[in-house]
């Protein structure tokens, strides 16, 4: 006998999901429903690991192009077992903050890839600025991290005279099933955790 569907899946079923692009938000394609955020944390059955939304580039025949980069293992501080056993927040938040930023460097070279590919010669993600705020209880926790980083891209025609992208603004949301990220589009002042990805986020990586 089949398991009954998730009514994440009956969700999607009945509504049609688009992207919106609200005052400099980007809302992911598979936040349907706004989730309740009672307790600060989403719950694991708002999302299936068959949404994951990210770029996931072929590797290219060109020996001078870019190569795919993979995207990281999960916080080994979030694992049931590390929460049990840790004695404060900093080994979560700064090990939540690596993984953040690696996976955001693998997710926009990946994208730099999945719209250039064998062209792409040039990545480069250097971050400036992060924030972290933890949700949840002691037993359940989850972080979310706001960084802020300068970006440096090159094609086979530029080069030379690579593009810049300074003070870009993305949103992660990481527990121990889900990452949820979301990016502001526009000139971002104070680094803030807006827009809040576990309402205008996709999901990006789900550890089942």
């Amino acid at each position: 006998m089949s398991r009954p569907p998730s009514r994440r899946t009956l969700l999607a079923s009945v509504t049609a999901t688009v992207a919106v692009t609200t005052g400099g938000f980007e809302r992911g394609s598979n936040a349907t429903e706004t989730p309740s955020l009672e307790s600060g944390t989403v719950s694991p059955d708002w999302y299936e690991c068959n949404s994951v939304v990210r770029p996931e580039p072929p590797v290219s025949t060109d020996d001078d192009a870019l190569a795919p980069k993979p995207y990281p293992a999960p916080p080994s501080a979030l694992s049931p077992a590390a929460v049990r056993d840790r004695s404060t927040d900093s080994s979560l938040r700064d090990e939540t903050v690596a993984y953040v930023t690696e996976f955001e460097r693998a997710y926009r070279q990946n994208e730099f890839l999945a719209r250039y590919g064998a062209t792409t010669r040039t990545f480069e993600l250097r971050r400036t600025g992060y924030r972290t705020r933890t949700l949840g209880s002691s037993s359940n926790p989850a972080i979310m991290v706001a960084i802020r980083y300068d970006l440096r891209l090159g094609s086979q025609q530029s080069a030379t005279d690579p593009r810049d992208q300074w003070d870009v603004h993305t949103v992660y949301y990481v527990d121990e099933h889900i990452v949820l990220r979301a990016r502001y589009h526009g000139v971002a002042g104070d680094l803030s955790f807006e827009p809040d990805p576990r309402t205008h986020g996709e999901l990006v990586a789900c550890f089942g």
